[in-house]
This record gives C-alpha cells, sequence and structure tokens, in this order.
C-alpha cells in the first residue's frame, strides 16, 4: 500500500511547511515521541495501526490546517471516520501528555511580556428569537387553530 509520507517527504522544506503547517525538524520531534509511546505500548504485543506514525500524522496536521471533516480526511488516507476520530484523539493526548507541544495556560500568557497575542474569535454566537416573538407565533397558532376549527362546526 502506498503511503502519503513517501510521497511528502520528498518535499523541500518550504513545500512540507505549506502543506502541513509545521517545520520538518518539528514533525520529526511529533514522529519521535509517537514512537517512544508506541514502543512501550507494543511490548506486550497487540494489533498494528493501519497507518504508519507518519500517516497518522500527516492525517491529524490536514484535519487540523484544513479544517476539514473526519470524514473528509480519513477517506483521503484509505481509513474510516471512526479510526480517523480515534487517531486524532489519541495523538493529541499523547503530544500533550509529553509536555513538548502543550500550549501555556492563560495566567502564563498574561504574567509574560509578549509582543504579539493571538485570539481565536471564530466562533460568534447566533442569534436566539426573544420571549416575545415565540409568545407572538404560539398566539398566531392558537387564533389560526380556533378558525379552522368554527369553520369546520
Amino acid at each position: 500500500m502506498s503511503t502519503r509520507w513517501n510521497l511528502v517527504q520528498r518535499y523541500n522544506d518550504d513545500k512540507f511547511l505549506r502543506l502541513t503547517g509545521v517545520r520538518p525538524f518539528v514533525f520529526d520531534e511529533i514522529v519521535q515521541v509517537l514512537r517512544n509511546f508506541e514502543e512501550k505500548k507494543f511490548i506486550a504485543g497487540g494489533r498494528p495501526p493501519k497507518l504508519i506514525i507518519e500517516d497518522q500524522i500527516l492525517l491529524l496536521l490536514q484535519y487540523y490546517r484544513e479544517y476539514c471533516t473526519l470524514f473528509s480526511a480519513a477517506t483521503s488516507y484509505g481509513v474510516s471516520e471512526t479510526t480517523a476520530w480515534r487517531m486524532v484523539v489519541k495523538i493529541e493526548k499523547i503530544l500533550i501528555s509529553s509536555g513538548k507541544f502543550s500550549l501555556p495556560g492563560k495566567k502564563d500568557c498574561l504574567d509574560a511580556k509578549h509582543e504579539h497575542l493571538l485570539i481565536d474569535v471564530t466562533v460568534s454566537p447566533i442569534e436566539r428569537p426573544k420571549k416575545s416573538e415565540v409568545v407572538e407565533s404560539k398566539t398566531f397558532k392558537r387564533i389560526f387553530t380556533q378558525e379552522r376549527r368554527k369553520s369546520t362546526r
């Protein structure tokens, strides 16, 4: 089975960065952390994963970078959506527990003097109908129903 990693590793540093969002040396650090975890996990044996570690990381990075659905990321790697979700969750937990790839907390950001601070504000609240509008629609529905009943008598 052809892996995407065989194609991606031939890219130069600029193309690799454009595709994955990380530099090759960061990618190698991620691979090393996952390999260390997998060595400890599979000492007693177990079922081998469908994708090699590099392809699992590429799937995770594609999911984050392109903001696509897990279904589309999974189909491009030939695995099911559930398998892709399990890979993403597993790799996230491993990387956070390693301590190398976790972000500083809110207090650390406020205490330290940074020149730039990036805040994600893409999620915005949805406007909900006010209570008076809901009451009006119920009243309309009640009046309409009463008129219909009168006409059928």
